[in-house]
């Protein structure tokens, strides 16, 4: 039983309709093959009978060996169920009958009746994972399940992925009602909670998975690590818009392209790029209502990660030659800087 990557509701880090800045054309994928078989764990787990249920979690186990542990253990916090005891028992019986989360699997089945698009857009995300990363094994089955609101994607077992459909239900679904105070169902956060940005963060868990984690703790590691992220993940997503990969509004999104240079000057005048002061520095490169109190307000959370982006763009420009998978190794980010021979645009 193995969790690899994980995408927590406090780490979801962008409508459509907005434009997305030129990119580097995509490779033709189409002779490569990406097969995503989609289970829906939620479905079955619901559907059980309850005056059955050992009978029912046996055959759940031939269904999902791996993840029903997984489930139980890191969900619902109630250990492995390989010989699940009468307290496990009566533990799922009272949650499959618990009119609360009857009435949130019902919404999930309303919302979600079939996965067609997602799938779709999975299975392409793939075959430019599998282009980019030969050596990769690539996920080929992705199970959906309910959540109760904890984690909205991770990747498990050999390459399995999962994804909590409880965590997408649209901005307009009251999540701030069941916990009002609590961070996560905060509404700069929840309006990404959607079937928008749903392939995003599942896909997001495997460029998780194939980075390592951050290394320094300065504003330029931090900027320039989040900006590999993105480049990758505008390389497994090549058609997503802007606003979605960076979760960010239209307008935020627009704030960003009109204030790079701006953005970098201050950054250099105020010596922040070498800051390693994280509560100075931590709105800059992480989920955040806006930049405040360094940025304007009408910046977004991250916006440091922008400039990251265009950073790991141009060195990537400067090395046509080098391979994604290469661009791995790279930890050194002052050398990624000075390589790159970043300039911002001037609007």
């Amino acid at each position: 039983m193995l969790v690899r990557s994980l995408t927590f509701t406090s780490l979801l880090l962008l409508a459509l309709a907005s434009c997305s800045e030129p990119r580097e054309a995509a490779p033709d994928v189409s002779h490569l093959d990406a097969s995503l078989e989609i289970h829906r764990f939620e479905q079955d787990l619901f559907g059980l009978d309850t005056n059955n249920l050992a009978a029912g979690l046996q055959a759940l186990r031939t269904e999902y060996p791996e993840f029903l542990d997984i489930f139980t253990t890191n969900v619902l916090e109630i250990g492995p169920i390989d010989d699940p005891s009468q307290a496990q028992l009566d533990f799922l019986r009272g949650m499959i009958e618990f009119p609360a989360l009857r009435k949130l699997q019902d919404t999930i089945q309303i919302v979600y009746p079939n996965l067609s698009d997602i799938q779709a857009e999975l299975e392409q995300a793939l075959r430019y994972y599998q282009y980019y990363f030969p050596d990769q094994p690539a996920p080929q089955r992705l199970v959906t399940y309910l959540s109760e609101y904890t984690y909205a994607a991770f990747l498990y077992g050999q390459n399995d992925l999962a994804v909590g459909l409880d965590m997408f239900l649209g901005a307009d679904y009251p999540y701030q009602r069941f916990n009002p105070g609590n961070a996560y169902f905060s509404n700069y956060l929840i309006r990404t909670y959607n079937r928008d940005h749903l392939t995003a963060k599942v896909v997001r868990v495997l460029v998780e998975d194939l980075l390592p984690p951050t290394r320094g703790d300065r504003l330029l590691d931090m900027m320039i690590e989040n900006g590999k992220r993105l480049y990758f993940m505008e390389k497994l997503l090549p058609e997503m818009a802007d606003t979605v990969l960076f979760e960010v509004t239209p307008e935020q999104m627009t704030w960003l392209r009109d204030n790079e240079l701006n953005m970098w000057s201050y950054f250099l005048s105020e010596d922040l790029l070498y800051s390693s002061q994280y509560q100075d520095i931590r709105k800059l490169v992480e989920p955040s209502p806006s930049g405040q109190p360094i940025l304007p307000p009408e910046s977004p959370g991250g916006a440091a990660n922008y400039i990251g982006l265009r950073i790991v763009a141009a060195f990537m420009e400067r090395h046509p030659e080098l391979p994604l998978s290469e661009l791995l190794l790279y930890n050194d980010t002052q050398q990624i800087l000075d390589d790159s021979r970043y300039k911002p645009r001037r609007q």
